[in-house]
């Protein structure tokens, strides 16, 4: 009994005594008795507790109670095969404070809060591909027939009636292209593939990320050779510029002249213009250009400028070479051949894979890229000619 309880039933019995003192001296005998016992047990409860405060007391770590544990115990025996086991905070009896405290241990043992989700690396909009028209094909190469540039003679003239009807001649020139293969792969663990589906699926992003980014630069400056596509910025595949002093203003010349330029021969060769593609650097400095006044050309420091120029869209990629542009007629200019589509496979037979528990992530396209007109494309080297100016360049 704590002494709080021993004491309260000591003054109840004193009171009690009082009140019947004079009136009951049989029941004043029978509290006398109780109070005595109860004497006894606090002056008992009181030797312990200076006995308790001379002691150390010893109390439980949570490793001691874990193995003292019935659970534990049976584990250990080999009759269960997982155990729990909840642990309790001791309290020393002489003050309420907690001597085995189960807290965060440091060290970083415990991780902190993770933001949901995965922070990706940039990736770089992908966007000459959406130019051009795709046509889906079944087999390993490609052909087309194109009218040579200088195939075509118009006979077409006024005649007198029941004279000779003239003669008109086109020709023209087969061109074959074959299919080529774009992959890429990766390896993960089957562990990862069950405990971080999220992840596995960023992987396989990256790995559709990095075909079609392979793609992207081949279809501007692929050489054609081997296994790489040819790109519409590799000689022969668009038509240059070409421009001289006498092609543009004698005066305060600028690159604009010179886009607006281009964008006249590609009407010149009977094609309708739809964008410009310019590399972001280009068009920065471009923004920057000003007057013989100091005005800006394009909108001031306060404002966006619309990426247009002489009615067309301008389209800024750093698949661009830098100091580099192009005009044209884009949906008449070249072809997209689609072999096969973007396909993810995963396989677990691969080398080593079934010894490591690995599995193979493997992302590949199947495709070709004809460029047929190529007088549709009109572009090449962003500077001006020789003493055409300085400004703009």
């Amino acid at each position: 009994m704590e002494f709080k309880e021993v004491l309260d039933a000591l003054d109840k019995i004193e009171g009690k005594m009082s009140e019947t003192a004079a009136s009951n001296k049989e029941r004043l005998d029978e509290l006398g008795e109780q109070q005595r016992k109860f004497a006894n047990q606090l002056l008992d409860l009181q030797q312990k507790g200076v006995k308790v405060q001379g002691e150390k007391t010893e109390a439980k770590s949570a490793g001691d109670q874990f193995i003292a544990a019935d659970g534990f115990k049976a584990f250990a025996a080999g009759s269960t095969q997982k155990t729990r086991v909840e642990l309790s905070e001791t309290f020393a009896k002489s003050e309420p404070t907690v001597l085995n405290p189960i807290t965060t241990p440091t060290g970083g043992i415990i991780q902190a809060y993770r933001r949901p989700g995965i922070m990706p690396g940039a990736f770089r909009p992908l966007t000459i591909e959406g130019l051009f028209p795709s046509l889906p094909i079944s087999t390993n190469s490609f052909e087309y027939v194109k009218e040579r540039d200088d195939g075509f003679a118009n006979g077409a003239a006024f005649v007198a009636e029941a004279a000779q009807k003239p003669f008109g001649s086109t020709s023209f020139e087969t061109v074959t292209g074959t299919v080529k293969t774009i992959a890429h792969l990766a390896r993960v663990s089957k562990q990862l593939m069950a405990d971080g589906p999220a992840l596995v699926a960023y992987i396989n992003q990256r790995l559709v990320y990095g075909v079609d980014l392979v793609v992207e630069d081949q279809l501007i400056s692929g050489d054609g050779t081997n296994q790489n596509l040819t790109g519409i910025f590799t000689t022969g595949n668009f038509t240059p510029h070409g421009a001289t002093t006498a092609d543009l203003p004698a005066k305060n010349a600028t690159l604009f002249d010179l886009i607006l330029f281009a964008k006249t021969k590609v009407e010149k060769a009977f094609f309708r213009p739809n964008i410009i593609l310019l590399n972001p650097v280009n068009w920065s400095q471009m923004l920057m250009e000003k007057n013989a006044s100091g005005d800006y050309y394009l909108g001031h420091p306060a404002s966006v400028a619309p990426k247009t120029l002489w009615g067309l869209p301008i389209w800024t990629t750093p698949a661009i070479p830098q100091g580099k542009f192009m005009v044209g007629d884009f949906t008449q200019a070249a072809t997209l051949w689609t072999r096969q589509g973007m396909t993810v496979e995963l396989f677990e037979q691969d080398v080593d894979n079934v010894q490591k528990n690995l599995v193979t992530i493997r992302a590949e396209r199947r495709l070709g890229f004809g460029i047929e007109r190529v007088s549709a494309l009109v572009g090449g080297d962003l500077a001006l000619p020789a003493a055409a100016g300085a400004t703009g360049k």
